[in-house]
């Protein structure tokens, strides 16, 4: 599909008013090939108020402008309710928290054809976000931190992937096909695995690309990550094909820090000391992976503490999730 001429709903659902919004806004007033076909959905809780409308009036001259107020609800609720009202063909989706490249669309449209169904490209951390944002990057930028999914958040070469975030999305639409309500995260690994199933592929390309501010550390990336882990977990205990062994790791490197802080007591002599041999080795890899994802000093000595809440956290959610009751996804 080659056709930059295309209706496009661009989708951009949160919760709150922000400055983040307004910055994602003018971004995309400054998309290459923007065109009144191209229908840029905000999609808050709320009305925005009288100031956040004068705020937005700049970038409204040339920008096809439409705000869907839903009241509170997930990512998923939000994107089905512009979903039922609109007939475009082609949907792009991006965190209010996120802003793109002025080739963004552009490029995304070149790369469709007849069995590409969904063009993402990565999330990158911003340059000037503030130095604990930037370390929660660093760990979100590292297969030890992210596992193969390192590649959402950085440019690399292009190639055919299972799922990706619908933080950076653009897909052809298919019939019928909506995003889960019931999932509050993981609904865009789900819409990927049933876009495949439909004969779609997904690829990642790197020149699609956007820019994704953090959460800081400590206690929003943690709660981030429990999220994360929470939904891997009850994917796991459902069967589903986008969960996998490796996923949960970060769950047996807990348990084994419960079994040697519990076990440290009862055994004494050298066996103590050797329970803590995996976390000495743990903390080695983690502390070579600082070092090399690191730009600067403060963020090496962010980063280890940073590793080790990702783990955690992550590994916490995943057993909740898996010893949660299963539910079918509808």
């Amino acid at each position: 599909m080659k056709n930059t001429n295309a209706d496009i709903a661009i989708i951009v659902p949160f919760n709150a008013w922000t400055g983040w919004v307004v910055d994602c806004v003018e971004a995309i007033s400054r998309l290459n090939g923007l065109h009144r076909g191209w229908t840029l959905w905000l999609v808050p809780d709320d009305e925005p108020t009288a100031a956040w409308r004068e705020r937005l009036a700049p970038y409204q001259s040339g920008l096809s402008l439409e705000i869907l107020p839903t009241g509170f609800g997930n990512p998923s609720q939000k994107r089905n309710a512009v979903l039922h009202r609109t007939k475009a063909p082609v949907i792009a989706l991006i965190d209010s928290d996120a802003w793109p490249e002025s080739d963004w669309l552009m490029n995304a449209l070149n790369h469709f054809n007849n069995d590409i169904g969904v063009v993402t490209g990565p999330n990158l951390t911003p340059t000037d976000d503030e130095l604990s944002r930037r370390v929660c990057g660093r760990v979100m930028e590292s297969p030890i931190g992210f596992g193969e999914g390192y590649i959402r958040h950085v440019s690399t070469e292009a190639r055919d992937v299972r799922e990706m975030p619908t933080c950076n999305m653009v897909y052809r639409r298919p019939p019928d096909l909506r995003f889960h309500e019931e999932l509050a995260t993981g609904e865009d690994m789900v819409f990927c695995s049933e876009m495949r199933a439909a004969g779609c592929r997904v690829v990642y390309r790197p020149d699609v690309r956007v820019y994704h501010h953090r959460r800081k550390l400590l206690r929003p990336f943690m709660q981030q990550f429990f999220g994360y882990g929470l939904n891997k977990g009850r994917l796991w205990r459902m069967g589903s094909d986008i969960a996998y062994r490796w996923h949960a790791l970060p769950t047996l490197f807990l348990l084994y820090l419960a079994v040697a802080v519990l076990g440290t007591p009862l055994v004494g002599g050298w066996m103590a000391w050797a329970l803590w041999i995996p976390l000495l080795a743990y903390l080695l890899v983690v502390t070579v992976e600082s070092a090399r994802m690191a730009g600067s000093f403060g963020e090496f000595i962010l980063c280890i503490p940073a590793f080790l809440a990702s783990h955690l956290s992550y590994g916490a959610g995943y057993l909740a999730g898996y010893l949660k009751p299963p539910q079918a996804i509808r």
